[in-house]
């Protein structure tokens, strides 16, 4: 296999560096509408969520947006059990704006860390449990200006061979 040499490597990050354009960063404000076994789990409640996030305009239509959310299902309740879910995600999204510019409406697709947290109290019992899995995202979103979004997609988890924790993910993001 031949290697690149450290010119056109070089040629490469210099080209990359001066089309993109300097990082934004914001926040989102997000609900997440339980999907496959997560909606059982939690009694179809939605759960509210917040992130914060990074844009790097790279050209062309072509955005990465790297992502930090938390996620809090409210608490379901079945006769004397109670559950609870919660869920961190540290990911990525790449952003493809159909205008060629990042303005109107776009499509995306991600890749996150997942930590997912459940805790069952059954008649004063408690049992809880963590675990981190693979997650992905896919969507459309709509930028109405250089400020504010708004996002729908879809998220997937599996926790379990018998567990599927899916989303429903609406929000609105906010650019500084």
């Amino acid at each position: 296999m031949k290697r690149l040499s450290p010119t056109l490597v070089a040629s490469l990050a210099g080209a990359l560096s001066l089309q993109a354009e300097a990082p934004r960063y914001g926040v989102q404000g997000l609900v997440n509408i339980p999907l496959a076994d997560l909606r059982n789990y939690v009694d179809s409640k939605p759960g509210p969520g917040i992130g914060i996030h990074g844009t790097f305009d790279l050209g062309d239509g072509h955005m990465v947006r790297p992502r930090l959310d938390y996620t809090i299902y409210p608490e379901a309740a079945f006769a004397t059990v109670k559950q609870t879910a919660t869920l961190a995600s540290l990911g990525a999204d790449h952003l493809y704006f159909l205008t060629g510019r990042p303005e109107g409406l776009y499509i995306t697709g991600g890749l996150a860390a997942m930590r997912w947290s459940f805790e069952t109290n059954t008649a004063g019992l408690k049992a809880s449990g963590h675990t981190i899995k693979l997650g992905f995202a896919a969507g459309v979103g709509y930028q109405w200006n250089t400020t504010l979004g708004t996002e729908a997609r879809i998220v997937h988890s599996s926790i379990a061979s018998d567990f599927q924790a899916d989303a429903l993910q609406v929000g609105v993001t906010v650019r500084f």
